[in-house]
């Protein structure tokens, strides 16, 4: 009996170094798992901003064009 009570009394940092270990690996993955959510919208944020951005050069580019035609 004293050596199981021995060999329990020795094993019980390393149960919970592992505990905590595990505990901290499941808390990460869920804060990965919304970082990914978070890029994935900023990706789809910046697709749109990025052509947005391209059709009022491009009306920006035709507005120009008319008044240089104007001026002339």
């Amino acid at each position: 009996m004293k050596l199981f009570t021995d060999l329990m009394i020795s094993a019980f940092p390393i149960i919970i170094l592992a505990g905590f270990w595990w505990y901290f690996m499941r808390r990460f993955r869920g804060t990965q798992a919304k970082q990914l959510d978070y890029m994935a919208q900023v990706k789809t944020y910046l697709t749109e901003h990025l052509a947005e951005t391209r059709r009022l050069n491009d009306s920006l580019e035709r507005i120009a064009t008319a008044l240089e035609k104007k001026d002339h």
